[in-house]
This record gives C-alpha cells, structure tokens and sequence, in this order.
C-alpha cells in the first residue's frame, strides 16, 4: 500500500495523537509483558486481546487518552506505565461469590454514554448489567471494584450471589457510607461542588442525607456533571441556580467522564427532575436542549451501524440565538430517517417541494403517528419514511407556519 501511495504520488494519511498514543501504549505493553498479545483497533479506538489467556477481553482507551493529553510529557510516561500495569492486573480472574460481594460498589453513569461505549453488543446491552434509569439520563449500577479493575456486574452475577438489585444496591451503598470521605467544597456563599476525590462523587447522590446537610437556599439542587464532579445549590438561590449550570456546560462534551447535565432536586428525601421555570436563568434552561442533544449525539454513531446504510440516523442540532438554545434535526429526502424527538424538523427539499422548517407537534398531526426504533431504548427516536407524500407536504405548507425557535427574540 505505501509502495502505491509513492508510486501515484498519494501522500500518507496524517497520524493522528490517538494513534500516536495507541502505537506507545502497545509498545509499552510488548516490553513489559510480552506474552500479552493484543491488536489496536482505530475505528472503535480500543485494544482487543487475541492471545489464548483474555481472547475477546477488550479495553477502551478513551478515558486514558484524554488523562494523557492533559499530562506534561514526563507524567505522560507514568501514565503509560500505569496502564500497563492495569492491562497486566485486569487479565486476572475476576472475584466471585461473597469476595465480589465485599467489594461491591454502586456506580451512576450516563445512560445514554454507556450504551455508546458498549457498541459492540447487540440492542441494549447495558441493560444485561444490573441496573435502574435514575432521573431520566442516568443509570444506576453496580461494580466491583477491584484495584486492577471496576467491573460492572450482571444479572447473572446477582443470580449466582441469590440477591436482588435492591439488596445489592444497598449493600453497595452501604460499602460507600463506610468509606467516608464525603465532602464539599464552596463555590460561592451556598453553592458547593462535591470534592471526595475517588471519583465516587456520583455515586454519592445515591445517599441523599449528605445532600439534604449542605446549607443550601431551598431544596437542594444537584447537577451530577461527572463521575468525580456533582454541583450543588438551592432550588431558591437563583445566583446559585446559574452558577452550578455554567459550570456544568463548560467542556461537558469533551469530559471523557460526563454523566448528566438535566438538574435533579431532593424532595423529601427523594431525588426528582428539576423543573425549570420561566423565571429561572437563561443558562439553567438551556441544560435540557444541550442534555438532549448530548444523548443523542452519544449514540448516533452506534444506532447508525446497527440500522446499515439504508437508514439515515439523524444527528441533534442545537440552535442558539441570544443566549437561548433549541434543538432540531434533519428529515432527509429519499431516504428512512431514524428521527431524534427535537423541537424542530428541517425537512429537506424534495422535487418541487423546496425546504421547510416545522416544529416536530406538526409534523407528527399530519404525518403521524411514527413507529419507534427498537435498536436503543434511550434516547428514543422516530422512524420517518422515506419521504412524505405531496398531501402533506401541502398540508404542512398551507396550514401550518413556519417554525420559529425564539419567536419573541
């Protein structure tokens, strides 16, 4: 291939600072160990162990690149060292029995994030672990937590130990209590930030008395950003409301470690969606477009390779103007679109049809009902035929306007 490439005067592709990475951990790993075989895969960006000890065992390198990326380059090589080791440890058989359970730990991802990260599965897989929807975007789980590795436990791991998911989780949260170091540190005169340094601050929300102590304006309002970051202030603090959304919107995307952005309240010892009003910041109301499109856009990737090249898998565009933020998609022309549930549809121009934009409420009264993608339970999408018919294109033109995002702007 590079023989052609010069010969035809075609250049090689650029290396990219994943590849680079991926390229130096796999050395590293061959020095250290060399009866540990595993083989780089670029377009999932993970390694896949092929020798007969871990055959199919695979690690995804996402969260160690970007922790290598913000170290300075002597830091960059512990860090490597460090992975190697957790390569080495993890081929380890895992604990079974009454050792897993001493070590069982509960866990909050994101929900949407982690049917991503497990694409090399079939439907819902996250759902094969053991685990409940929290608040809507969330999951709660359970891990055993080793020190080579954190495994997520199954359905049939609660099998085999005789218990229910509620008796596990509370034994997990239990094991979390007993650890202590539950703290907080102050953002401003009643907004904190959670600071327990094991990265364990989500899961904290799962023992919500620490939160109902925090001397907060209000109910407290939690914004569960990351595994190690969960924002904190009072539901009648609206400097504080403000605060911890600025602070949650800052690079959330590229956070390797992002799990929620939509603001939970405790009410009565329960954690419920915090219902965003129009007095509230502006800031705190564009949470759930940004959430929404953030979920989307996490597993459009997977949904896409699951539907084939027959089906378009529409991305969540977000709309900003003035500070305020709206979400829409495309409906492509000639072509099922698995549609995201957004504000807005823009509707490709089709023959003598020219584009229109119409809020999604409109669409679905003249071309409805749609069935739903089965490929993921979360988020949910629409599946959109390939094009509508010229009744409803006339009918959408002469009937219903179009869609404006900020009509009072």
């Amino acid at each position: 291939m590079r023989f052609l490439r010069r010969l035809f005067g075609k250049s090689e592709p650029p290396e990219r600072d994943e590849d680079r990475f991926a390229r130096r951990l796999v050395d590293a790993l061959a020095a250290a160990h060399p009866e540990i075989h595993v083989a780089y895969d670029p377009e999932r960006f993970e390694l896949l162990h092929v020798d007969e000890a871990a055959s199919g065992q695979r690690m995804f390198l996402a969260n160690g690149f970007a922790e290598y990326q913000r170290l300075d380059p002597p830091e960059q090589g512990v860090h490597i060292d460090n992975l190697v080791r957790f390569i080495a440890e993890s081929r380890s058989p895992a604990p079974t029995g009454e050792a897993a359970l001493d070590l069982l730990m509960p866990v909050v991802r994101a929900r949407a994030d982690l049917l991503a990260v497990t694409s090399q599965q079939q439907g819902d897989f996250a759902y094969a672990r053991a685990s409940r929807p929290f608040c809507e975007t969330m999951l709660v789980m359970l891990a055993v937590d080793t020190p080579a590795a954190i495994r997520l436990v199954t359905d049939a791991d609660l099998d085999e130990l005789g218990l229910t998911f509620d008796d596990a989780l509370g034994i997990a949260v239990g094991h979390l209590d007993e650890r202590g170091s539950h703290s907080f540190g102050r953002l401003a005169e009643a907004t904190f930030v959670t600071t327990c340094g094991d990265y364990y601050d989500a899961s904290r929300v799962l023992i919500p008395e620490l939160f109902a102590q925090v001397p907060v304006r209000g109910n407290p309002v939690a914004i569960v950003q990351a595994r190690s970051a969960v924002l904190v202030t009072g539901s009648e603090d609206i400097e504080g409301l403000a605060m911890i959304a600025g602070f949650a919107l800052e690079d959330f995307d590229q956070n390797e470690r992002a799990v929620a952005l939509n603001p939970i309240e405790l009410v009565d010892g329960q954690w419920r969606p915090f219902a965003t009003r129009s007095h509230h910041p502006q800031v705190l109301r564009n949470l759930m477009p940004n959430q929404i499109a953030w979920s989307y856009n996490a597993t459009q990737a997977v949904v896409q390779e699951l539907l084939g090249d027959d089906i378009f898998v529409a991305t969540a565009l977000l709309v900003n103007q003035d500070g305020r933020t709206a979400t829409a998609a495309s409906w492509a022309a000639g072509v099922p679109t698995a549609c995201p549930l957004v504000d807005a549809l823009l509707i490709e121009a089709d023959g003598d049809f020219p584009q229109m934009c119409r809020s999604l409420d409109d669409v679905l009264k003249v071309c409805g009902p749609f069935a739903e993608v089965t490929a993921f339970s979360h988020p949910p999408r629409w599946m959109l035929p390939s094009r509508m018919t010229p009744e409803q294109r006339a009918e959408l033109t002469a009937n219903y306007p179009e869609h404006i995002f900020f009509p009072d702007a």
